[in-house]
């Protein structure tokens, strides 16, 4: 049985600190695991990740854990964050409350508490919430919530079973979801493309995700608002990294300042993190910034969050060619 707590025992999982593009970058990886990934950090430096071999197989195999900043030690002491009755957990999210409220989060598990399929779920503060099921999932029982903000309302998306009665799912469309405390589900149909997505939520209730990530084209980050001046009180803009559509460009997390983080693609088919400004002002013009992870191999770095004080974390693939997680806090 894993224990609860894990220490990493010297440096073997951790390189020492790189400093680069005004970050100082660690690599944070659970002890004798792979692959990781750093799904969210926290105003307070608390991060939440993923490893397992299932991440992004569908093998179904992935834990989720914590770990929190030490100025002697920086991420080297792990806590497991599985849902309690679940083979699988992919906590996506971590947002700290105000006024040191503690932190929560969001994800989904697989086949929860014996129930069939694909559940989200949020952890407040160690308080387990499984979220019903959406009235158009039929028998798909399917749902993945991947960002969280301070007013628990937690955005992702679901399948709505378009087959007949006895069809078991096998025709289906993607919708982006958000869940509201005491108010249930809003969809956002205004959104359109293949498979969207919902990544991130910030303190305005402005979102942010991509769509068209089946592989059969090229993804386009998305962003959607609330304007005052505009049609029917929302806009949605899509967005490609240097406006060129024929690479995918992805958004992943949104902070309260209203700055983006995702990944995109280059010419040469390499991945690239991304940092954006002003994409969600109704003026002005957009800034990027591009980055990767000073350990890696340069060919993936995903940035998938960022907190409140411009820090950081995602994941890379290193040179030897395994995936890792990263955190680069803000300089």
């Amino acid at each position: 049985m894993t224990p609860a707590t894990r220490v990493l025992p010297g440096s073997s999982f951790r390189t020492e600190p790189a400093s680069s593009s005004g970050y100082t970058f660690y690599t944070v990886d659970y002890p004798y695991e792979s692959p990781n990934r750093i799904t969210g950090i926290a105003d307070n430096q608390e991060i939440v990740g993923v490893y397992g071999s299932g991440i992004g197989s569908g093998s179904q195999a992935y834990h989720s854990f914590t770990s929190q900043y030490n100025s002697s030690q920086p991420y080297t002491q792990f806590q497991n964050d599985d849902y309690p009755n679940a083979p699988s957990t992919y906590m996506s999210s971590i947002t700290q409350l105000p006024h040191s409220g503690g932190v929560i989060q969001s994800g989904y598990v697989v086949d929860p508490d014996d129930l069939n399929g694909t559940w989200g779920v949020l952890d407040d503060k160690g308080l387990w919430t499984l979220i019903r099921r959406h009235r158009g999932e039929g028998k798909c029982h399917m749902m993945e919530l991947f960002g969280i903000n301070e007013s628990y309302f937690s955005v992702g998306f679901y399948w709505q079973d378009d087959g007949p009665p006895s069809g078991g799912c096998a025709k289906h469309t993607q919708y982006i979801t958000e869940v509201r405390p005491g108010e249930g589900f809003h969809d956002f149909s205004q959104v359109v493309g293949k498979n969207p997505v919902a990544y991130g939520v910030n303190k305005s209730g402005w979102l942010v995700g991509s769509t068209d990530n089946s592989a059969s084209a090229a993804s386009q980050g998305w962003t959607k608002m609330v304007c005052k001046g505009c049609r029917k009180g929302t806009q949605v803009a899509y967005w490609n990294y240097n406006n060129n559509s024929n690479f995918s460009t992805q958004m992943l997390g949104v902070n309260n300042a209203g700055t983006v983080v995702g990944t995109y693609q280059d010419s040469s088919g390499n991945w690239h993190g991304l940092v954006a400004t002003n994409l969600l002002s109704v003026s002005g013009q957009p800034g990027w910034q591009s980055i990767d992870e000073p350990n890696g191999n340069q060919t993936s770095t995903v940035i998938s969050g960022i907190d409140n004080n411009g820090d950081i974390c995602g994941w890379y693939t290193g040179t030897d060619g395994l995936t890792h997680g990263f955190v680069g806090l803000y300089q």
